[in-house]
């Protein structure tokens, strides 16, 4: 079957690019509210794109036409952010955090989430495995309600048992993090297998 795209609604555009672009990683992103709060959103547009500098993109949509959702606002005045990879056992913190509240309310506290210091005024949620404190590089428009947020990752904490290190090369035990993807409509997928081939010279 072919798809115009051309002839479709941004709705079903959405659900046919979101069920063939998988297994999508999930950035789940913490900044701070005006009111001394924290916000915490879950976004599966977002991918890397580069080590040198290391940049990092995440695609955001309008609460509605005219309005910023609640983590671009706070990274256009803040220019700052804590990107957690979350895993498998914080699926249902995750989709709960999917939840649009009003601007200010916190799903950090919502949820009763845990936070611990990191290498910036922002802290990180003490049960995730991944977290990332990036600073906000550039954002580009894209059409009239998404814009790509380009993240430039400043510090990079791993939990220790995931880690190890091969001829000054760290390791990353992908299985144990068992990083939480998106997949199309409800669905979530999780990481059980990985296949190692040996690149070509």
């Amino acid at each position: 079957m072919i798809f115009k795209l051309e002839n479709m609604s941004s709705n079903q555009r959405y659900h046919l690019i979101t069920q063939t672009v998988l297994p999508r990683p999930i950035a789940w992103i913490l900044t701070a509210n005006q009111e001394e709060t924290f916000n915490l959103a879950p976004f599966s547009y977002f991918a890397a794109l580069s080590s040198e500098p290391a940049l990092l993109v995440v695609s955001i949509g309008n609460k509605n036409k005219n309005l910023n959702k609640d983590t671009k606002t706070n990274l256009l005045r803040e220019k700052e952010c804590i990107l957690h990879i979350p895993s498998r056992e914080l699926a249902d913190e995750v989709n709960t955090s999917a939840a649009t509240l009003a601007y200010g309310d916190s799903e950090v506290s919502q949820q009763g989430l845990s936070l611990t210091p990191f290498t910036s005024t922002l802290p990180r949620l003490s049960n995730a495995k991944v977290a990332m404190h990036c600073r906000l590089y550039d954002v580009h428009q894209l059409g009239d309600s998404q814009s790509a947020c380009y993240l430039e990752v400043l510090s990079i904490h791993v939990e220790d048992k995931l880690v190890s290190e091969d001829s000054g090369r760290y390791i990353i035990d992908s299985l144990a993090l068992s990083p939480l993807s998106r997949l199309g409509g409800n669905q979530y997928g999780v990481l059980t297998e990985t296949l190692s081939l040996k690149r070509p010279s």
